[in-house]
């Protein structure tokens, strides 16, 4: 590759003797051509030292502009260009040892030459997945905020299910970044991290991006099973997902676990600041049923490994209803935070108390005590009411209650509240009467299963990103002959 472009680029303007010139150093020699541009540098034709030798032949002046003397139909590549589709115009006769790479606006990238081209190269341009569950919080959710931990050591108790945030990242022949949401049906194209601005919109994906830091430049796509504000953590799971693409391009110096999970966490809540806890990037990222303890200065996963016939079963008693809308996490948090920081003891104690139910929570799943867990439930989520006037409301207290009704022994809105996704624990011969009476109410089951992988992370023969409205292809012209 060229380390240099702007030493072979020339303006259509220029003159045969300005060339001259340039040709006569041996940088410019050693590849033995130039390319031409117009005012937006666009490049325009190629001039070859074997068209000057022509043109001086010819007597033609050394004050003829450029333009007169340049080849119009030349051979270039884009980033679309398979390493097959080159290796094939290198072999062509007569031989081509140069190949421009241009981008969509058609200027100039870099150059290619036959001798530094290596067809197994290709295997770097592959597209990079990477894709991250969403979790299931059974306790100790609010007692992951650092206001809290880094006073009292407390836990959380959750689960990762099938519902998961993609990442794609293709490398582009260019410096220039593309971010594209499929949720949002939203595309940004920026030349460089530094133009990435916070604005509202895909802001997320902005600060994982400016804080992973990638060297190149990249088209980005971004996918989620689940709606943005449901209460199953699927913000810090786009986010891990994301890191997770990029950490693959980090050879040696990959990021661990548990730095991903704090990279991710960093980007939502401290450069976009966005209230929260800590539970759901380490969920996205570990994956399975963890026991997760928050210390002063350290954090601890640990995987529960329960029997088959335990694990099972539990998923046999749970039912999850979509219920209400979508809403933005942040405030109802900001709401418990306010009413935390004024000390009221009796708000204390309940935080305290809803760590001694997470504690207990873990030793009946530990146990295989099932009947006592989904009691646990019930009155954890009676706990965590009282965090907030913002947690709840009239339907989902009045949809709470005709699960109970039902025949439901305990549950929870899971995430900060007001609406989502609703956790029951049902016995099996009650579940279709729960089913039945909750329909009527908007309350729509969803089926799911537990996953024990957090994020993952592969390579895909797939072809390159394409943007939400496609542009057609630059097409290859004639060869660049001497």
């Amino acid at each position: 590759m060229i380390e240099s472009l702007d030493s072979i680029q020339f303006h259509s303007n220029q003159t045969l003797k300005d060339v001259m010139k340039a040709f006569m150093s041996s940088y410019v020699q050693s590849y033995g051509f130039g390319l031409i541009v117009d005012n937006q540098k666009k490049c325009v034709g190629v001039i070859t030292d074997g068209d000057i030798r022509r043109a001086i032949v010819s007597d033609r002046s050394t004050k003829t502009p450029i333009h007169e003397l340049m080849n119009r139909k030349f051979v270039y590549v884009t980033a679309d260009t398979s390493p097959h589709q080159m290796l094939r115009l290198f072999d062509n006769d007569p031989p081509i040892t140069h190949l421009p790479i241009l981008d969509k606006k058609g200027r100039l990238v870099n150059v290619l030459r036959s001798s530094e081209f290596r067809a197994s190269k290709g295997m770097q341009t592959k597209l990079i997945r990477s894709r991250s569950p969403v979790r299931i919080s059974f306790g100790g959710g609010g007692t992951d905020m650092s206001m809290y931990f880094n006073k009292n050591p407390s836990c959380v108790l959750n689960i990762t299910i099938n519902k998961f945030c993609y990442t794609t990242v293709s490398i582009r022949a260019d410096n220039c970044i593309k971010l594209i949401s499929k949720d949002f049906n939203e595309e940004l194209e920026v030349a460089s991290i530094d133009q990435l601005k916070y604005n509202g919109s895909l802001d997320l994906v902005k600060a994982c991006v400016k804080l992973m830091q990638p060297s190149f430049g990249f088209n980005l796509e971004t996918s989620s099973d689940v709606e943005p504000g449901t209460g199953l953590g699927g913000s810090a799971a786009l986010a891990v997902s994301i890191i997770g693409a990029f950490n693959y391009f980090r050879n040696e110096k990959q990021l661990d676990k548990y730095a991903m999970a704090d990279v991710a966490y960093q980007a939502e809540r401290i450069e976009l600041n966005i209230k929260g806890g800590w539970q759901d990037q380490y969920a996205a990222v570990f994956g399975g049923l963890n026991f997760l303890e928050f210390r002063e200065d350290e954090t601890f996963v640990n995987p529960l490994r329960l029997p088959d016939d335990i694990l099972l079963e539990l998923h046999y008693n749970l039912l999850m209803f979509r219920v209400g809308g979508t809403r933005e996490s942040g405030v109802i948090i900001s709401d418990q935070q306010e009413a935390y920081s004024f000390k009221n003891k009796k708000i204390q104690n309940q935080y305290n108390q809803q760590l001694h139910v997470a504690l207990k929570m873990k030793d009946m799943l530990v146990k295989g005590n099932l009947v006592e867990f989904g009691d646990l439930l019930n009155e954890a989520w009676n706990i965590k009411k009282t965090f907030s006037d913002c947690i709840s409301n009239d339907y989902i207290d009045e949809i709470y209650k005709a699960a109970i009704d039902a025949g439901a022994s305990g549950g929870k809105l899971l995430g900060a509240g007001q609406s989502g996704y609703l956790l029951l624990f049902c016995d099996p011969k009650f579940q279709s009467s729960v089913i039945s009476r909750l329909k009527p109410l908007g309350a729509r089951n969803e089926t799911f299963d537990f996953v024990e992988t957090g994020v993952q992370t592969w390579a895909s023969e797939g072809s390159s990103l394409k943007t939400i409205n496609t542009e057609a292809k630059p097409q290859l012209d004639s060869l660049i002959s001497d």
